[in-house]
C-alpha cells in the first residue's frame, strides 16, 4: 500500500470503529506498551510529552491522567482518529492534554522533552519516509530530549515465526499497511542523531504465549482466536525475555 492508501485505511477504520480495538485488535499488547511508557515517564519526569501517531488517544489519555505535572500532546495524521480522541476527553476533566491533527512526516512546530511512538512509523511505506519522520522527531526534541521508539522489527518477527513453524503453525505475515524496521539499518542511521540509552524486546514473552502456545491450542481444538482470552491477559504481565516478537523499545537520547 502507498502513503495515501495507508492513510485512508486508518481514516476508514476510525470512522467506522471508535472502540478500544480501533487502532489494534490486540488490546493487551497496547497495555504492555502503555506500561513501558509509564515506567520511563516516571523515571525521566519530562515537562512536555508528545505522542506521535496517537490514534484514538487511549494511551495518551491514560498517561496524562497519571502524570499531571507533564503537558501531553497527541498527534495523528488521521482526522477521524483525532476526532475520536477528542470525543473521548470531551466529558473528562483533563487539563494537561490536547489532540491535534499532525503528520509525523511534516515538521513539528513545537518542542518537547520526550516524544514517543507506538507502532506509528511502521505505517510509513518506505525507509526514506521513516528516516524523514525520525529526523522530524529529532528536531522537535529539546536539548538532551528522549525519543521512546516502540516499533516493529523484522528480526524478532522472523524469530517468532520460526518458533510457530517448529510448532506446526503457519507463518504470520506482515500486513499490507506495515513496513517493519531492520534493526541494524535503523541503528546505523540514528547513530548520527541519538545515543541508545536502552533497548528491550517488549513482545517476546507475550508473543510466545499468545502467538505460539495459545495459537497451537486453538489450532488443535478448532477454536477462533480471541484477543481477550486469558492467555493474552496473563501473558501481558510476564517479564520480558528473548527475541521472539516484533515489537521492541529503543530509548534514544538526542545528541
Amino acid at each position: 500500500m502507498n502513503f495515501k492508501e495507508i492513510k485512508k485505511y486508518w481514516d476508514d477504520r476510525a470512522s467506522t470503529d471508535s472502540t478500544a480495538q480501533s487502532t489494534t485488535q490486540d488490546v493487551y499488547l497496547r497495555e504492555i506498551e502503555c506500561n513501558v511508557l509509564s515506567e520511563r515517564i516516571n523515571k525521566y519526569k519530562p515537562r512536555s510529552v508528545a505522542d506521535m501517531g496517537c490514534g484514538d488517544g487511549r494511551t495518551t489519555i491514560k498517561l496524562s491522567q497519571k502524570y499531571l505535572s507533564s503537558l501531553f500532546s497527541g498527534y495523528d495524521y488521521s482526522s477521524h482518529m483525532i476526532s475520536n480522541a477528542n470525543d473521548l476527553i470531551s466529558t473528562m476533566s483533563i487539563h494537561n492534554l490536547k489532540f491535534e491533527q499532525q503528520d509525523v512526516c511534516e515538521k513539528l512546530t513545537q518542542y518537547f522533552d520526550l516524544i514517543y511512538t507506538t507502532r506509528c512509523l511502521i505505517n510509513l511505506p518506505s525507509w526514506d519516509l521513516q528516516k524523514d519522520a525520525i529526523e522530524n522527531i529529532h528536531k522537535a526534541l529539546n536539548k538532551n530530549g528522549l525519543y521512546l521508539m516502540i516499533e516493529n522489527f523484522i528480526d524478532g518477527h522472523e524469530n517468532f515465526n520460526q518458533v510457530r513453524k517448529d510448532f506446526g503453525l503457519p507463518e504470520i505475515g506482515m500486513r499490507d499497511h506495515n513496513n517493519f524496521f531492520n534493526r541494524k539499518e535503523l541503528l546505523d542511521f540514528i547513530s548520527g542523531y541519538f545515543s541508545v540509552v536502552e533497548e528491550v524486546n517488549i513482545s517476546s514473552t507475550y508473543y510466545l504465549v499468545s502467538r505460539v502456545i495459545y495459537s497451537k491450542i486453538c489450532s488443535e481444538k478448532n477454536l477462533n482466536i480471541d484477543y481477550f482470552n486469558d492467555h493474552h491477559r496473563y501473558a501481558a504481565g510476564l517479564p520480558f525475555s528473548g527475541e521472539f516478537g516484533p515489537v521492541r523499545l529503543i530509548c534514544l537520547k538526542k545528541l
